[in-house]
C-alpha cells in the first residue's frame, strides 16, 4: 500500500500546534514563539491575516508545512481574544476555499484521509458506480462516483447547500447507508466540513493568559485598523440596524431586479431562480403571504406546494433555518447575474441592496416601504 502524505501547509486545521511545537521547539509554549518579534510564525499569521480581509484570500506560503500549522492556531487566537467571531468565520470560509484549491487535484486516497481526518465515515468504494452519461463515437462516456459516504456524515454536511440540487440526496446514488460521489461534488462537501472544522477549533480555544500575547494582539489589532476591519464591521452595524424591515423596490440589485420582473411576467423560472429571488425576499422582511404574489404569475403556481417551499426557505418550517440568497459568484456561474463586473456594496444581493437602500435612506432622512407586488424599476 502507497504511503499517503498530506501537505499540511494547505491543511493547517488537521494538525495540533502541539504536535510541532514537540518536535521542533521542546519545551516552549505557541504564546512564546507568536509573541517573539520577528517569528517566522508570528510574521506569517499577520500576513495571512492583512491577505484575507485586503484581498479575500490567502497568500501563497514560502513557509515550511509547521510554520503555517503554527500560524494559523496562531491567529485564530489572536481572534479568540479579541473576541470577533465574525472575523473568525470569515477565515474559516477562506481557509475551506484555499484548502479546495489543492484539494480537488489531490489523488483520492489523500482526498478520502483528509475526510476521515474531519472525522468524516467514508472509504473509497471497492466497485465504484458507473452512470452512462454519452458516447463519442462508439465509446460510451461514464459519470464514476468511486467514494462512499456515510449517510448520517453526508446528510449532516448539506445544511448550506440543502437548496442545491446536485447535493440533493434524491438525486445521489444510495447502497446499505452509503451515498455514492463523484469526486467533484466529494471535495465540495469537504469545504465545508474545512469551514466548520476550523470554526470548532476556534470556539474550544481556551486562553489562561492573554497577556501572553499582547505583542502579537498589538500587531494583529494594527492591522484590522489598517485595513479598515473595524470601520466596516460598524458601518455593517448601521446598515443592519437603518435597513432593517424597509423594503424597496428601487434598490433591489439588478439580478433581484430581473428576476422578480420575469416572474411578474409570466416566466417559467428555474429552479435555482426560484430559490434565488425567494430567499431574498424572504431575507429583506417581506412576509409568505406577499412573496405569494409574486409567484401566482408563474406558469405552474400550486399555492399549497409554493407556500410549503417559500416558508422552508424562510425558516418557518422543517430546520427552520432561514436560507441567504446565492452569493455574486454562484449568481454568475448559475447564469443569473445581467452585470459583467460586481455591483457596489458587496458580493451578496441581500448585501447590495442592504447598500442601496441605506445610500437612499441618508440621502432622503427617512424610511421608505414598497410592499406592493408590482415591476421593480429597471
Amino acid at each position: 500500500m502507497a504511503t499517503i502524505i498530506i501537505d499540511y501547509t494547505y491543511y493547517p486545521f488537521l494538525q495540533k500546534p502541539e504536535e510541532i511545537i514537540s518536535i521542533r521547539l521542546p519545551g516552549l509554549k505557541l504564546s512564546k514563539i507568536i509573541n517573539t518579534p520577528g517569528s517566522p510564525a508570528r510574521s506569517r499569521a499577520l500576513e495571512i491575516l492583512e491577505s484575507i480581509i485586503s484581498k479575500g484570500r490567502i497568500k501563497p506560503s514560502r513557509q515550511d508545512s509547521e510554520t503555517e500549522v503554527l500560524a494559523f492556531h496562531a491567529l485564530l487566537t489572536a481572534i479568540k481574544i479579541i473576541g470577533d467571531k465574525k472575523l473568525a468565520q470569515k477565515i474559516a470560509v477562506i481557509y475551506s476555499k484555499h484548502s479546495w484549491t489543492r484539494l480537488r487535484e489531490e489523488p483520492l486516497p489523500v482526498i478520502v484521509s483528509i475526510a476521515k481526518a474531519l472525522g468524516i465515515n467514508t472509504e473509497i468504494a471497492k466497485k465504484p458506480v458507473k452512470i452512462p452519461v454519452g458516447a463519442k463515437g462508439k465509446t460510451i462516456i461514464y459519470n464514476v462516483k468511486p467514494v462512499v459516504i456515510k449517510l448520517k456524515d453526508y446528510l449532516s454536511l448539506l445544511h448550506r447547500l440543502a437548496m442545491d440540487p446536485k447535493y440533493a440526496l434524491v438525486n445521489q446514488i444510495l447502497d446499505k447507508g452509503y451515498v455514492y460521489l463523484e469526486k467533484e461534488l466529494f471535495t465540495r462537501i469537504l469545504e465545508e466540513a474545512v469551514a466548520r472544522r476550523i470554526m470548532r477549533i476556534y470556539d474550544e480555544i481556551i486562553i489562561e493568559n492573554p497577556d501572553e500575547y499582547s505583542g502579537f494582539i498589538n500587531d494583529v489589532k494594527n492591522i484590522l485598523e489598517k485595513t479598515g476591519w473595524f470601520e466596516k464591521q460598524k458601518l455593517t452595524v448601521e446598515i443592519e440596524k437603518t435597513t432593517s424591515g424597509v423594503i424597496d423596490l428601487e434598490a433591489f440589485p439588478p439580478c433581484m431586479k430581473n428576476l422578480l420582473n420575469r416572474l411578474v411576467n409570466g416566466e417559467n423560472l428555474g429552479h435555482h431562480e426560484r430559490f434565488a429571488i425567494a430567499a431574498f425576499l424572504a431575507r429583506i422582511g417581506m412576509d409568505v403571504d406577499t412573496i405569494l404574489e409574486y409567484f401566482k404569475h408563474a406558469p405552474d403556481y400550486n399555492e399549497k406546494i409554493a407556500r410549503y417551499q417559500i416558508e422552508h426557505i424562510a425558516g418557518l418550517r422543517g430546520s427552520r433555518k432561514k436560507y441567504l440568497p446565492y452569493n455574486c459568484d454562484t449568481m454568475k456561474s448559475y447564469g443569473l447575474c445581467p452585470i459583467q463586473d460586481y455591483c457596489e456594496g458587496g458580493r451578496n444581493p441581500l448585501a447590495v441592496y442592504k447598500r442601496n437602500v441605506w445610500k437612499k435612506l441618508r440621502g432622503k432622512g427617512g424610511k421608505k416601504t414598497n410592499n406592493n407586488p408590482k415591476k421593480a424599476e429597471e
